[in-house]
């Protein structure tokens, strides 16, 4: 059985696994799917929606009978067994003939309260809750800022999941809401208003002679474009219904279709993508979702779909569609991705250490080159056995040296897969950062924040010396790039905790560096040895500024291995 964990770990489920639930807590209701497992990529088999749990539901003595009404028959027989009444014994007997005996359960909570309840409600079965937060479908560097609901994020990835990247989402429900992404999967931004029900409410609470029309809009829908109906909602309306309905679907259309038109612009024409590892929207797919997804799907379709009165309009460039079970989709997405990128790695670290000589890759820096680009390219020159782990030498594109090892090395082949190779960009005066006729930059742009004069030659080509750098291996190198800042945050973040176990770390002490290993976690810390015999317990923080000063002081590190190039 499930206990609880008030800081349970996230779980991704196992390759054996053939059922997935996943539910998205809303601010009326609750939306449920059951997914298949690994081997048909988590794809969604069957949806519900069901009340919100009640406070006297969780008062109940008895709360698996709670949840076994929530559940439909063939969940049902999955969790229990067929023809068994749900009782915890009947759970766990089922769960003996499944080959991964508890049920992984993914949420999506906009409603924090009824997350609460489900998990308790779950914890009467064998299962590992799991609430799925919004930097798990998209991260701060993909464009997600701290406020940005997860179901909003949730619902993009599920759109960019099903027809890539741009994407497009209005999700209409108690708010009306919007969302979009570049052609490089980054998040452009969004919108959020009040749904079609709450302006009906808010124009009947705030005034004393407009009727309550929330109950009436399903049925005005299908009168407008029902066969024999009456027909789209004029303009120019003649009665108090009309006039109210038909007013807040055309700020609905209007307001939609400005949208599009920005979107089209800014993430078709005015971006150009820098890699072809995301799938591409080529049919510029908008999708709609929420409980007035319908609507919307109309309202933004040809002619509005005939619900409201319109002018003769071109056929627009771009098509519509309606999908219900977005959220859904957006867990898919990250389950989906994360057994992808496992399965590389996997890939990866079955290949021989010298299959990876030779080949390109990309790393992020807090410094751009003449073009304006922080990322950096270069090429693994060789690599050497260092206490059991390997370590890779990279020469960049400009000339310089980094050593790293094995894990950090998967992470720059993925970010060269994403990135490809530099292409030009050119600067708005037409020419590169701070050049002049007579001036060249230090060959690391920012390091120096100067630039040298170039000296007197016979020859165009004459070049500045490079400085000498100590430790280096006897190269002469510019100076070191340093890491982008968040770099270890989200590694020391997002990794399992093990993983720095023997990593060689650095602090400074009354001004001079001390070098040290991570010996072993004993949570909520790592054990530090330093190599004068001295020990310390570090959290998160300490962690991270550790790992980074190392990155730039490994050089003077006494137990650092001198790295051999393989030829």
């Amino acid at each position: 059985m499930s206990a609880k964990d008030p800081n349970p770990p996230f779980h991704y489920p196992s390759p054996r696994e053939d059922f997935i639930l996943t539910i998205s807590c809303g601010n009326t209701h609750l939306h449920w799917a059951t997914h298949h497992g690994a081997n048909e990529d988590f794809n969604p088999k069957i949806f519900w929606r069901t009340p919100h749990i009640s406070a006297e539901d969780m008062a109940s003595d008895n709360l698996i009978n709670v949840l076994s009404r929530l559940i439909p028959d063939d969940a049902h027989d999955y969790i229990w067994g067929p023809e068994n009444d749900a009782s915890k014994e009947a759970a766990i007997e089922q769960s003996k003939l499944r080959a991964v005996p508890e049920i992984s359960v993914y949420v999506v909570a906009s409603n924090k309260g009824q997350a609460d309840m489900l998990e308790k409600l779950l914890q009467t079965i064998p299962s590992k809750f799991c609430e799925i937060e919004g930097d798990m479908f998209f991260t701060e560097d993909q464009g997600r800022y701290p406020t940005m609901g997860a179901d909003r994020l949730a619902t993009l990835a599920g759109a960019a999941h099903m027809h890539g990247h741009p994407a497009l989402v209005f999700d209409g429900g108690t708010a009306t809401t919007y969302a979009g992404t570049d052609c490089n999967g980054r998040i452009l931004g969004g919108g959020i208003g009040p749904g079609i029900r709450t302006k009906l409410k808010s124009m009947a609470e705030t005034t004393a002679a407009l009727p309550d029309l929330t109950s009436k809009v399903d049925e005005r829908v299908n009168a407008a474009i029902g066969e024999g109906g009456s027909g789209p909602l004029p303009t120019f309306a003649t009665n108090t219904e009309d006039a109210m309905l038909g007013d807040v679907f055309q700020e609905l259309a209007m307001k939609g279709r400005n949208v599009i038109s920005n979107w089209l612009q800014k993430a078709f024409k005015s971006s150009k993508p820098q890699t072809a590892i995301f799938k591409r929207n080529t049919d510029k797919r908008v999708i709609c979702t929420g409980g007035d997804g319908d609507v919307l799907h109309l309202l933004l379709s040809p002619d509005s779909g005939g619900l409201i009165e319109v002018d003769d309009q071109e056929e627009p460039g771009y098509g519509v569609e309606v999908c219900k079970h977005l959220i859904h989709y957006g867990v898919t997405a990250v389950l989906y991705s994360h057994v992808k990128l496992q399965q590389k790695k996997d890939e990866f670290v079955k290949k021989n250490a010298d299959e990876h000589v030779g080949k390109r890759v990309a790393k992020v820096f807090d410094m751009e080159d003449d073009g304006g680009d922080n990322i950096f390219r270069g090429t693994v020159e060789g690599f050497v056995e260092v206490d059991g782990k390997k370590e890779y030498r990279i020469k960049y594109d400009d000339g310089d040296v980094e050593d790293i090892f094995e894990d950090t090395l998967f992470e720059l082949f993925e970010l060269y897969t994403i990135h490809g190779e530099k292409t030009e960009r050119k600067k708005s005066n037409g020419l590169k950062k701070n050049s002049k006729s007579d001036q060249v930059k230090s060959s690391k742009p920012g390091v120096a924040g100067k630039e040298k004069k170039t000296p007197k030659a016979d020859s165009d080509s004459a070049k500045v010396p490079k400085k000498k750098k100590g430790g280096d291996h006897g190269r002469d190198a510019p100076a070191a790039k340093k890491p982008k800042i968040d770099t270890y945050t989200d590694m020391v973040k997002k990794a399992v905790p093990t993983v720095w176990v023997k990593r060689r770390v650095a602090k400074i002490f009354d001004g001079e560096v001390y070098f040290g290993t991570i010996t072993h976690w004993d949570p909520p810390f790592w054990k530090v040895e330093f190599d004068d015999g001295d020990a310390e317990d570090w959290e998160n923080k300490d962690l991270v500024k550790a790992l980074k000063l190392y990155e730039k002081r490994a050089k003077e590190d006494p137990q650092r291995k001198t790295m051999k190039s393989v030829n």
